[in-house]
């Protein structure tokens, strides 16, 4: 679901960096050997410390799917929803 519909999703965001953000990681690029399985890369270089200790609790249960976590990036996370009686 994911890969079929991340770049229209990013597009469509009124949010200009979501906007010309890059899809990143193995879900989004062929040729990914970084780890990254799906991020958005923001160009926000921000300080991920406190997270990535959290994430290493969830890697280490084997409950993680998103890949790493990589400089100036964020993960992606898109899910279906439905509306009344409509699929998104």
């Amino acid at each position: 679901f994911s890969d079929e519909h991340a770049k229209g999703i990013l597009e469509s965001s009124p949010i200009s960096y979501l906007k010309a953000a890059q899809l990143r990681g193995t879900l989004f690029q062929d040729n990914c050997d970084n780890k990254a399985i799906s991020s958005v890369f923001t160009e926000f270089y921000v300080n991920h410390t406190e997270p990535l200790a959290v994430l290493r609790q969830y890697k280490k249960r084997g409950q993680w799917c998103l890949g790493e976590l990589l400089n100036g990036h964020e993960f992606l996370a898109i899910f279906p929803i439905t509306v009344g009686l409509e699929s998104y």
